[in-house]
């Protein structure tokens, strides 16, 4: 019997299939069942499915049969992930229905004359030999980066690492040129443009601290764009050179302008007729950074909302969520993030949906010390503080810790900016301070200072 050919899964029907799972079913990658969930676990069952003339496939291969039985769902995907059918057929059959991408099915057997549990890819899914030729499904790490790069480059955001891009068509952003369509990320709401076989990101709706601005209107290969999502060096692309060359020719000034750094790390601040010295201080994180830290909320909606900060938000809630309102407020905001209900976000601030972790003020002599502390990101400056409190209260209990209810909309949105800030870029970010005990001299430096920050 010859081999099965399989057509390749367009990227764009790829992207757009796990999509529709992460809102239907489940954000990719997830575990159920005990079998991860993947993009990937995704792609090859729906190409296996669509290889058959009828789009169908019994779910397991018939067991002792006179002779050779066609394969069934669990040993294609044996076959081609090295994965245990058994195990992971029930869940990716559970999956694909739930999404509203297969369905269920009866197949009758030919050779037992028995009926077969089966599953059919529904007919807007299937593709055929006609389609755009493309790789099959292959991620990191499974091919060369010249396969893998057109699946990549939709399947995965380069701003954000989190969202997939859908191709959206018919509508036009404003004070771009026309285009026949836009590429936009489905988490952080990035925008590429096509200029002739390129991409441009053009505009971003969330903002990333720091460093999405960093390829902000820049113009890369789909395959380039796609070793950014994956994190790795896009080799001998010139444009990637350029970008990598810049920090080193500019490594002694901040992109705010005119600070110098000297080699123990410290930044030199001209200020009036004389300099003053910020001197960077260590910090220890412990564990990774975690999201999703607002579901620890404990309040019951009904109560939380009673605070004017949510007022706006309660006829709603009693419009369409009046059974949460015994509910704890964490749990319930949990919940509509999971069915990627965006009416979540109203409840918080603008980084309470970030990923936080958890540092302190290394030893330091400044630690009981009062002046001006300044968060740096690439040698420029991102946020000021004038410190009434010592510097290792600012850092340790401000900055250094997020709770729940720091992340909502009554809350405290710098403080979680500034955490996710410097545990997210941990290797280019940091925290120099600079010693003053005088109040109205450190009110001063800090005015000064707020017209350097770069965002």
């Amino acid at each position: 019997m010859p081999a099965q050919q399989y057509f390749p899964l367009p990227p764009e029907m790829f992207a757009l299939a796990c999509e529709t799972v992460s809102r239907r079913v489940s954000r990719l990658p997830f575990l159920r069942s005990g079998v991860r969930v993947t993009g990937e676990l995704i792609g090859v069952a729906m190409e296996c499915l669509n290889a058959e003339f009828n789009k169908t496939l019994a779910l397991r291969t018939p067991p002792d049969a006179v002779e050779k039985p066609p394969d069934g769902l669990d040993r294609c995907i044996e076959e081609r992930l090295k994965l245990p059918g058994k195990t992971v057929v029930p869940v990716i059959v559970d999956v694909l229905s739930s999404a509203g991408i297969a369905e269920t099915t009866e197949i009758m057997d030919c050779g037992s004359h028995r009926s077969l549990n089966g599953i059919r890819l529904l007919p807007p899914w299937t593709w055929h030999a006609a389609s755009p030729i493309v790789p099959t499904v292959r991620f990191q790490g499974s091919g060369s980066d010249d396969e893998s790069s057109l699946v990549s480059w939709m399947s995965m955001c380069p701003v954000c690492r989190t969202g997939i891009l859908n191709r959206i068509i018919g509508k036009q952003l404003f004070g771009i040129p026309h285009t026949d369509f836009y590429n936009e990320c489905t988490s952080c709401g990035a925008k590429f443009i096509p200029v002739g076989t390129q991409f441009r990101l053009v505009s971003i709706a969330t903002v990333r601290d720091p460093l999405w601005r960093k390829h902000l209107n820049m113009t890369f290969s789909a395959e380039t764009w796609s070793a950014l999502a994956r994190g790795t060096n896009p080799g001998g692309n010139q444009h990637m050179r350029q970008t990598e060359r810049k920090p080193v020719c500019q490594s002694r000034k901040s992109p705010s302008g005119g600070f110098m750094q000297m080699k123990d790390g410290s930044l030199i601040v001209p200020f009036q007729e004389k300099s003053l010295y910020f001197k960077p201080v260590k910090l220890i994180f412990s564990g990774s950074v975690r999201e999703d830290a607002f579901v620890r909320v404990q309040k019951p909606l009904q109560v939380l909302l009673e605070n004017p900060a949510f007022s706006h938000l309660l006829p709603r809630v009693n419009a369409k969520y009046s059974r949460y309102l015994s509910m704890k407020s964490g749990l319930f905001l949990g919940q509509l993030k999971e069915r990627h209900d965006p009416f979540y976000r109203e409840f918080l601030n603008p980084y309470g949906d970030e990923k936080y972790g958890t540092f302190r003020l290394g030893d330091s002599h400044e630690a009981d010390k009062k002046g001006v502390l300044i968060v740096v990101v690439n040698k420029g400056i991102y946020h000021v503080v004038n410190c009434n409190d010592a510097f290792g209260v600012i850092i340790n209990d401000v900055f250094g810790r997020i709770s729940a209810e720091d992340c909502l909309l009554s809350g405290d949105g710098t403080r979680c900016r500034m955490n996710a800030l410097l545990c997210n870029n941990r290797s280019a970010s940091g925290v120099s301070v600079h010693q003053c005990e005088k109040e109205e001299e450190r009110q001063h430096i800090t005015e000064i200072l707020k017209g350097f920050i770069s965002i």
